[in-house]
């Protein structure tokens, strides 16, 4: 998912969880979609790695005032989504599930990284002690 897309659409509600906001929005469709903040340092592709209610269906910017945030975000208009199965609480729900993952792919890959500094310090030194330097 490479496009980035902007919804210009008035929040149904705006919360903040674990320091990142979340938007429920309501579609032409009249039922809700949620989206999550992404922190600054979100790499793009990384939210091919989250399991949320029937995948990532929106990467792209909402309005929050006069602020786009980036967000990437999940729709209940799947087959056999029923607007009675996705009241507003459900769908603030499912955000907070969005913000967990999100928080989750960002710690893995934290993790990764320090895995690649010690390996790539480790080769550096060894090509030291073998005169590869």
């Amino acid at each position: 998912m490479e496009e980035y897309r902007i919804i210009n659409l008035e929040p149904l509600k705006i919360e903040k969880y674990k320091g990142l906001r979340y938007f429920i929005i309501s579609n032409p469709f009249l039922r809700l979609n949620g989206y999550a903040e992404l922190p600054e340092n979100w790499k793009d592709g990384e939210e091919d790695y989250i399991a949320v209610h029937g995948g990532i269906t929106f990467k792209g910017y909402v309005r929050d005032g006069k602020e786009k945030v980036k967000v990437i975000g999940f729709d209940t208009l799947h087959a056999f989504d029923g607007p009675e199965d996705w009241p507003l609480y459900r769908v603030e729900v499912e955000c907070r599930h969005l913000i967990n993952e999100i928080i989750e792919v960002m710690e893995e890959n934290e993790e990764e990284t320090e895995e690649e500094q010690e390996w790539n310090s480790w080769k550096q030194s060894k090509a030291s002690r073998d005169g590869d330097l």
